[in-house]
């Protein structure tokens, strides 16, 4: 007796196309986006010296390179991310948040989240103390926000 009416094996297939189809595509090349993420890196450093997180989160999250095959980029600007975090004291953490726009506080729930599954990588305590504030500005549609959007960073 047969008590499903969907064949759940199938659907694994399914999902892989489907996931592969909605695979979002760039279109501009590697090389160009590298040396974008490169140019804004500069623009960052410059504001973190002169202490403007607000700024320098701001460059970084804008434009964040999404598809396949920008695998060098998307490590870069995550790296770039992840020095701005590390640069701002914590009790500046609340107003850089409640400062940028949504967009970008979704942007930056991304990173924290590729941080956090690369510990080896990233200073996991700080990402927690910027998840905290995220989503005590965002709240929980930020989160859903991110883990539905399909293009990952």
């Amino acid at each position: 007796m047969a008590h499903r009416k969907l064949v759940i094996d199938n659907l694994d297939a399914e999902h892989q196309q489907m996931t592969e189809q909605m695979q979002y595509v760039s279109t501009k090349s590697t090389e160009e986006v590298v040396a974008q993420v490169d140019q804004k890196a500069a623009a960052v450093r410059a504001a973190i010296t002169r202490g403007n997180s607000i700024e320098a989160l701001e460059r970084a999250l804008a434009d964040p390179p999404y598809g396949r095959g920008m695998e060098a980029a998307q490590a870069a600007n995550a790296q770039l991310v992840s020095e701005i975090l590390m640069a701002t004291r914590t009790q500046d953490i609340a107003s850089v948040v409640s400062n940028i726009s949504e967009d970008a506080r979704d942007v930056l729930l991304k990173y924290i989240y590729h941080g956090l599954a690369r510990p080896a990588e990233f200073n996991c305590g700080v990402l927690l103390s910027w998840h905290e504030r995220v989503t005590e500005s965002g709240g929980l549609g930020s989160i859903v926000r991110v883990m539905s959007d399909r293009r990952t960073v």
